[in-house]
């Protein structure tokens, strides 16, 4: 017996601009090591807030180039993929600078 009275889950999303939610913690990351970075205890929590902004990231991108292969908004995700890729060149950037 099949129950149709709930809608099917689409597996695909429409929209890929949720997924630069990465920037956030990658944001706050590049803050401190601007601002404070020559402060220990600055560096180490731009490290750990940054570490974690970077593997979101990595996530994220994963789900973009799927989208991408899907056909699914392809300038939305391009769009997300390089503001990513650019936050986390520059939280890795700042980390070994400072």
């Amino acid at each position: 017996m099949s129950d149709s009275s709930y809608p099917a889950r689409s597996e695909t999303k429409a929209s890929v601009r949720g997924d630069a939610w990465p920037v956030v913690p990658l944001a706050v990351a590049l803050l401190l090591l601007h601002t404070l970075g020559d402060q220990t205890w600055a560096y180490v929590t731009a490290a750990v807030v940054g570490g974690i902004g970077l593997l979101a990231s990595v996530i994220a991108l994963v789900e973009c180039v799927g989208a991408i292969r899907k056909g699914l908004a392809r300038a939305g995700a391009a769009w997300v993929i390089v503001v990513l890729l650019v936050a986390s060149c520059a939280v890795v950037y700042r980390l070994i600078v400072t």
